[in-house]
């Protein structure tokens, strides 16, 4: 007989995200853990793109084509991505790891 170690807790989805009782924290919780999250980007990358990423969601908001849930979703990504950022030697003094609340 083979030991076979345990299998990964399942990860938390949307579908975990009680609607009455859900917070900001517990949706960065869940898209921190989506599988297609990718690698956090240095702060002058995240600074860059930024502006961009936050345009987008706003046209998408504005011609309707989201719903509250989905903003948030997205809206907690780009949190999760400043949290996480990499801290970047040319600007040491903006890393988001000094500002956590």
């Amino acid at each position: 007989m083979t030991d076979r170690p345990d299998p990964d807790p399942p990860r938390p989805t949307l579908d975990d995200l009680d609607p009455e009782s859900a917070t900001t924290d517990r949706l960065i919780e869940i898209v921190h853990y989506y599988p297609d999250h990718g690698e956090y980007p240095t702060v002058t990358v995240l600074l860059g793109n930024l502006p961009k990423a936050l345009r987008l969601l706003c046209d998408h908001v504005l011609a309707g084509e989201i719903t509250p849930l989905d903003m948030a979703c997205q809206l907690a990504t780009i949190i999760d991505t400043i949290e996480n950022a990499v801290p970047d030697p040319v600007w040491p003094d903006i890393s988001p790891h000094s500002r956590r609340h």
